[in-house]
């Protein structure tokens, strides 16, 4: 499962890199959000926290602190709403910050629902950033 969740999001990454075919910017940052919770939802915590801009810089004791946090997540959900049975998109919505050197930073709000095994929904916000041909959560 975890090479399956791996191709989806390298297709992704590839079809964020080639947006100028018409695909609207909101779709691309929405689809990469729930590719990154999908990963969640399959355990595949590494490659959720690697979709999180700058955790290259970030210290491993701190990314094992993060793994532990998602693990806890995952975990609660079991308890409280017998697991996450999926994860579906809702729409978003992006916007550009224009900086003072003249550069500009794409974001987005990608609305998911996560939905449990109890027939329960949560609707969730994703905070994401467009940077170098990539959608990361932010």
């Amino acid at each position: 499962m975890k090479h399956y969740l791996t191709y989806i999001l390298t297709i992704c990454l590839a079809v964020c890199s080639c947006s100028d075919d018409g695909t609207r910017q909101e779709d691309i940052a929405l689809q990469a959000a729930k590719t990154y919770y999908d990963q969640l939802l399959h355990g595949d915590y590494d490659a959720f926290i690697a979709g999180t801009l700058r955790t290259d810089t970030l210290p491993d004791d701190y990314k094992t602190q993060l793994r532990l946090n998602m693990q806890q997540y995952i975990e609660t959900t079991e308890k409280e709403h017998k697991g996450i049975n999926h994860v579906e998109t809702l729409r978003a919505k992006c916007d550009t910050l224009k900086l003072s050197n003249d550069s500009n930073i794409i974001t987005a709000q990608a609305f998911i629902a996560i939905c449990f095994n109890d027939s329960t929904r949560e609707e969730v916000v994703v905070p994401m950033v467009h940077k170098a041909g990539i959608w990361y959560l932010r």
